[in-house]
């Protein structure tokens, strides 16, 4: 059945006022010089749009963790805000961020498991509670893969890994349950937007699937250029899905016997041609397929008047925000140098 998905003018206006608020090259450049989480924290609170969310925080006391946590926060809090602003929230396509939140911490409760710790309830997004399909403070108390099973029993994730099994250390295969939880939340969004409109779902779906192509090559890459796997394990953690990367071409990169040969091979791809009329080092793959990802979404944002087109890229966009945040968070405190911080930014 079609979704009677109008415009929603006042929606992508909204959102493209709040991408001018974004930090500058400048704002991270002052970011990476500073000493200190404090300091980082207190240029936020006082020249960017996480003012608010940082208002009331103590900046010279504040420690990495909680810094992190606030700003992930305000993400989903501005998310809210533009999600309730024409109603458009009551749609299944934007319950994207809670459900990719919700695979986020069941793959954090797999994590604690396998190492057997106690302690993830801080590590949790407990303000999206309200909003979720489990109780994120029940999922914390969870040791047991088994016990885990039991406590999704009623939500679709149980489903998805029902199949798997812990071994005789109670440790689960990770990653097989990773691509299945991804596979689902990305078959969920496929499927909310196959009630649109022609044109705005092949947008929408042109946008996930680039998404997936170019996680799948970074991650293939990772495995070629520093684990040495072969084709066969490769393709066991890649998402199923493509996109301009045919599945054929996929085989052909990830059959690559090593690092020069998977650079090669990506170079003659639709991403790679891509790569090099930007003036790109080709070599340095993985943060040019980050960069290909920041392109489509500011293109997507820019020329698009669908409101489902904009959250979604406007979502990916601040993603991107705060993880530079969090590399310079990271950089500062191991004093890596301010240039070389920069140097890593997606920007």
């Amino acid at each position: 059945m079609r979704i009677n998905n109008r415009r929603h003018n006042a929606t992508v206006a909204k959102i493209r006022a709040m991408y001018g608020k974004r930090l500058s090259a400048e704002d991270y450049a002052q970011l990476a010089s500073y000493d200190s989480v404090s300091e980082i924290a207190e240029y936020l609170k006082k020249n960017t749009h996480y003012g608010k969310t940082l208002a009331s925080v103590d900046t010279v006391m504040i420690h990495r963790g909680l810094l992190e946590s606030l700003l992930r926060r305000h993400n989903f809090e501005t998310y809210f805000r533009i999600t309730d602003f024409e109603n458009i929230g009551r749609t299944e396509f934007y319950n994207h961020m809670i459900i990719e939140a919700e695979v986020d911490v069941i793959l954090s409760c797999l994590r604690y498991i396998n190492a057997k710790s106690d302690s993830q309830i801080t590590e949790l997004p407990i303000y999206i509670n309200r909003y979720a399909s489990f109780d994120l403070i029940e999922i914390a108390k969870i040791r047991s893969f088994d016990e885990l099973l039991v406590f999704l029993k009623k939500t679709p994730y149980y489903d998805v890994l029902k199949d798997e099994r812990a071994d005789a250390n109670g440790r689960v295969d990770f990653s097989v349950c990773e691509i299945k939880l991804r596979t689902y939340l990305i078959g969920r969004i496929e499927k909310a937007v196959s009630g649109y409109g022609r044109k705005e779902a092949d947008s929408i779906n042109s946008m996930i699937l680039t998404d997936v192509d170019l996680i799948n090559v970074i991650n293939a890459y990772r495995m070629t250029a520093f684990f040495g796997e072969n084709e066969e394990e490769i393709e066991k953690i890649m998402l199923p899905f493509s996109g301009r990367l045919s599945a054929a071409k996929q085989r052909e990169i990830y059959s690559a016997p090593d690092e020069a040969e998977f650079i090669r091979r990506f170079s003659k791809t639709y991403y790679g041609r891509l790569v090099e009329e930007m003036g790109c080092n080709m070599n340095d793959l993985e943060r040019n397929a980050n960069l290909l990802r920041l392109k489509y979404a500011k293109l997507a944002l820019k020329t698009s008047s669908s409101a489902a087109v904009s959250v979604y890229s406007f979502m990916y966009l601040r993603g991107i925000e705060l993880r530079n945040i969090i590399s310079i968070i990271e950089g500062v405190r191991y004093g890596v140098p301010s240039k070389e911080i920069e140097e890593l930014l997606v920007i």
